[in-house]
């Protein structure tokens, strides 16, 4: 797997509402290719005109999913 490839997969499936969601050393190999690729995985994501925020702004305090995660303008 490539920073590139991390990148890719993510937009593939990138649609309004989509969660992301990304690991240090999810590879099996302890690395950090998912944090080398969230700076181009950010800018891309924003470059097609989506909002993005944490799984805070995406839970209410009651823990309860509010709408919007990740939002087209």
């Amino acid at each position: 797997m490539t920073v590139r490839k991390v990148v890719q997969r993510a937009l593939d499936a990138l649609r309004p509402g989509e969660i992301i969601e990304m690991h240090v050393g999810s590879d099996g190999q302890s690395t950090v290719l998912d944090a080398d690729a969230l700076p181009r995985l950010i800018r891309a994501i924003r470059a097609r005109g989506y909002d993005i925020t944490d799984l805070r702004g995406v839970l209410g305090g009651d823990g309860v999913a509010r709408g919007g995660r990740v939002r087209l303008r």
